[in-house]
């Protein structure tokens, strides 16, 4: 019932402009991630109290840097717009194949290995946190109306979600643009009303809350830098928020015009969410945070904790009403979110197994749903022991699979910078800044991040070491798994090229 394709699909539909923004959009659920996100971003202030003061100015960087990324993404759109399915991996491939030299012929075969297999480091894990995202909002919920569930419960969801958003990507389901729109504009209503809310309770100080009790002093000391060590491990962290603008196309959907659309869907996706809700919202929360009165004993999931204090003190006593809305809509941004994930996951081992440089099972396709199956299935499978993990394994298992995400994410980007190098520097119409300092940059701003994020991970101790170890666990274990899988490959090649 299954066939392997032998040629491309038949895109059905196409995407304007606001497609391919909401495409970019999708990876990226900010309400979620702030509510998510806030407890590993403040374990370091049970540590050594220095991490958690520079949250605000690490999203700054990391910012910085994946606007870079985007930029010499939008480079690569514009130079190769019909490229299927657009993912770093094909822009390898056409970057290589154009080139005339011998010593790129050479390096090849080696960037589109290292573009991929990071490529899959960062799409196969990264479902994973979203589940063990879901399962921590649940066990919060779940605590909050008096339950507590077990280890297998928790496992048991984490397997349920994932079979969920998985018979979802097979049946090739994305979600129309309309209601994508829709579930974006609810999305940012909600969280910019917290955030609004949130900076009314800290001015007003319903509760009055000692001074010594707030996570900052004063306004200031939410947006100023207070060390580089922090900064750079919350740089590290934080990428996992902007992460997404590369997935610019559906599976099944392609761009009307996507030497223009590609570009300006990814950087419109990131000022919206990156610089105008994240640096709002995570403000007003570093702003709002304290210690005092904490309603709920649940202390790892702060915004919900703060949502309480929020609609308790300035809705007339509805905070539990508050805190609810603000935690449906965080799992329904969860469900488009991990969909999302996992599709574009999906895309990437379907990209590369059509090249020949992963299994053949991984691109054979439903006759029904024209989705690969397989691939499908095993992502399913991958995401639900990760976030089996993550959510069983507390803070430290949930950073550690954050890292190792992210990890990939360095890498890619750090391959995207590279690329609009190699493509554009022997043009008659190349740009200095555009095509040669800023992915420059780029490749060193990721590779930097990458370093900083386990090196002072590593010897920070506590929590923020184990979880740092747990990442590079990871990430090694597909190193070792890829690096195994590609002279398998070669052996292979070499044999029936003899035959």
């Amino acid at each position: 019932m299954t066939t392997k394709m032998t040629g491309e699909i038949t895109h059905k539909k196409t995407l304007g402009l606001i497609g391919v923004t909401i495409n970019a959009m999708a990876l990226i659920a900010p309400g979620a991630f702030l509510w998510l996100m806030f407890p590993v971003q403040l374990v370091g202030s049970n540590q050594t109290n220095r991490f958690s003061q520079d949250i605000w100015p690490g999203i700054v960087v990391a910012l910085g840097i994946t606007f870079i990324a985007s930029l010499s993404f939008g480079e690569l759109a514009r130079r190769y717009p019909h490229t299927n399915y657009r993912n770093a991996y094909q822009f390898a491939d056409r970057v290589f194949a154009e080139q005339n030299s011998p010593r790129y012929a050479r390096l090849e075969r080696v960037a589109k290995l290292v573009t991929g297999w990071a490529a899959h480091l960062y799409y196969w894990v990264y479902p994973g946190v979203l589940v063990a995202f879901t399962v921590t909002v649940s066990d919060y919920l779940l605590h909050f109306l008096g339950y507590t569930p077990t280890v297998f419960g928790q496992i048991l969801l984490a397997c349920s979600y994932s079979a969920f958003i998985g018979f979802l990507a097979l049946r090739g389901i994305t979600g129309s643009t309309v209601s994508s729109i829709v579930l974006n504009t609810i999305q940012l209503v909600v969280v910019i009303l917290f955030g609004g809310l949130a900076i009314a309770f800290r001015l007003l100080n319903p509760l009055t809350v000692a001074e010594q009790f707030w996570l900052h002093p004063t306004a200031l000391s939410v947006i100023s830098p207070h060390q580089v060590t922090g900064i750079m491990f919350q740089a590290g962290l934080a990428m996992i928020l902007l992460v997404g603008f590369e997935t610019s196309a559906a599976l099944r959907a392609i761009p009307a015009d996507p030497g223009r659309d590609n570009p300006r869907g990814s950087i419109l996706a990131l000022i919206i969410q990156g610089v105008f809700v994240y640096l709002f919202t995570y403000f007003a929360a570093g702003f709002a945070l304290n210690a005092h009165n904490l309603v709920v004993t649940r202390a790892n999931t702060p915004i919900g904790d703060l949502a309480l204090q929020i609609g308790n003190s300035l809705l007339s006593g509805n905070g539990p009403a508050f805190m609810l809305v603000i935690a449906f809509v965080t799992i329904i941004a969860l469900i488009a979110t991990t969909l999302s994930a996992m599709n574009t996951g999906v895309r990437i081992s379907f990209t590369m197994a059509m090249d020949d440089e992963m299994p053949d099972i991984m691109s054979l396709l439903h006759d029904k749903y024209a989705t690969p199956y397989f691939a499908v299935v095993l992502i399913t499978i991958v995401s639900a022991a990760v976030g089996s993990f993550g959510s069983v394994g507390g803070l430290t298992a949930l950073m550690g699979i954050i890292i190792a995400s992210n990890l990939g994410t360095f890498v890619l980007y750090a391959m995207i910078c590279l690329l609009t190098v190699i493509a554009c520097s022997g043009d008659a119409s190349f740009r200095l800044l555009r095509q040669g300092v800023l992915p420059i940059i780029g490749v060193i701003g990721n590779s930097v991040l990458a370093a900083a994020v386990l090196m002072i991970g590593i010897t920070s101790g506590g929590i923020v070491t184990q979880a740092s170890y747990v990442g590079l666990a990871f990430a090694g274990g597909w190193f070792v798994l890829s690096t195994i899988y590609i002279v398998v490959s070669h052996k292979r090649r070499a044999h029936n090229s003899l035959i």
